[in-house]
């Protein structure tokens, strides 16, 4: 029986490294279904292993090609990797390598291809789980890292489209966004790019949902990067993301009966309805920790998570000439009230 992806204990891989650990998924971990995850190493240094799965295309009507399908998103994963190593993003997850372990197999699908990647210490989810308190600068200093890893992620032409808590990794007391696995590079086209939703649709803001005519327009991939990244904000505070909440308030204000569900602008006033409310409980909570913070960070969530894509973003851009879905500014204001609540500034 050939080895797999899912029994790599004990193999030797490229460059001395050697897997030690398999990674068991929880039942709330998302993501990764067409990979395994291990613990490698290599004399003191650790790395983590995405080993790629082709066990779910044997149960396709083409297995072949479901196969090919799979190896062609490894492949553009490794090739936007190496992109983003080459243009040195400093706060996206390097890969330490990458490689094909080969099983003797008589097709390529045999072999067993997989990425090295940093080895970080967790997920913010993770880290806020086991957190005994709750660390004000800690959560302010992660949600402008964040915002620099996507910024740099734009600026190369690259939309994540999956940012969550859990791609959220801590380093120490740095934080960086991983897995790339659903974004799209506006110069290579990836399978998943016709996806309506190429990310965790649990995330996802209500307008990725419908069928917007210019939606196709590669900008928009952008604008959900920037949705995502203020929904991170309410998961801080509120252990859920805004998509949860914004429903629960829906169902609370027994406003769902009212929504068409196939014209987004029509429905849009209801969302607005929700989102209002959920602002104000927001607030509410960032109060209890600084006075400071909560008005200077509000505002920048309205903007981010907008709830019409063609008015999200920072109100000040497009008056200066600047790219609608720029981070820049957001960037600048997040390190300053990052550094507030660091030096406990807070009234």
């Amino acid at each position: 029986m050939l080895m797999d992806a899912d029994n790599l204990l004990g193999l030797e891989l490229e460059d001395g490294w050697k897997v030690i650990e398999k990674i068991k998924k929880k039942p709330e971990d998302t993501g990764g279904h067409f990979s395994v995850g291990y613990i490698a190493e290599n004399g003191p240094k650790k790395a983590f292993v995405k080993a790629i799965d082709f066990s779910s295309a044997s149960q396709k009507a083409d297995p072949l090609k479901a196969a090919q399908s799979i190896l062609d998103a490894y492949i553009f994963e490794r090739d936007l990797l190496l992109k983003c190593e080459r243009n040195k993003l400093s706060k996206i997850v390097m890969p330490l390598g990458h490689g094909r372990y080969m099983t003797g197999g008589r097709s390529p699908f045999d072999d067993i291809y997989y990425i090295l990647f940093e080895l970080a210490a967790g997920d913010i989810r993770k880290q806020l789980n086991i957190a005994k308190y709750f660390d004000l600068a800690w959560v302010l200093r992660s949600l402008h890292n964040t915002a620099v890893g996507l910024e740099q992620l734009h600026r190369q032409g690259i939309a994540h489209q999956d940012l969550k808590p859990s791609n959220v990794l801590v380093f120490g007391n740095q934080f960086k966004v991983g897995d790339l696995g659903r974004a799209s590079d506006e110069a290579v086209k990836a399978e998943h790019d016709q996806y309506q939703v190429p990310g965790d649709q649990t995330y996802y803001p209500f307008d990725a949902f419908y069928r917007i005519s210019h939606y196709s327009d590669f900008s928009f991939r952008y604008a959900i990067d920037l949705y995502l990244l203020g929904s991170l904000v309410f998961f801080f505070f509120f252990k859920l993301n805004l998509k949860e909440l914004l429903i629960a308030e829906l169902l609370q204000r027994d406003l769902m009966k009212n929504l068409t569900r196939f014209d987004f602008y029509a429905d849009l006033p209801y969302f607005q309805m929700a989102l209002d409310s959920v602002m104000q409980r927001l607030d509410v909570e960032i109060r209890k920790y600084s006075n400071r913070t909560s008005k200077m960070l509000m505002p920048l969530i309205k903007m981010l998570c907008e709830l019409d894509p063609n008015k999200r973003g920072h109100n000040k851009n497009v008056s200066t000439g600047v790219s609608q879905y720029s981070l820049e500014r957001f960037i600048s204001s997040f390190d300053i009230i990052a550094k507030y609540a660091e030096y406990k500034i807070y009234e």
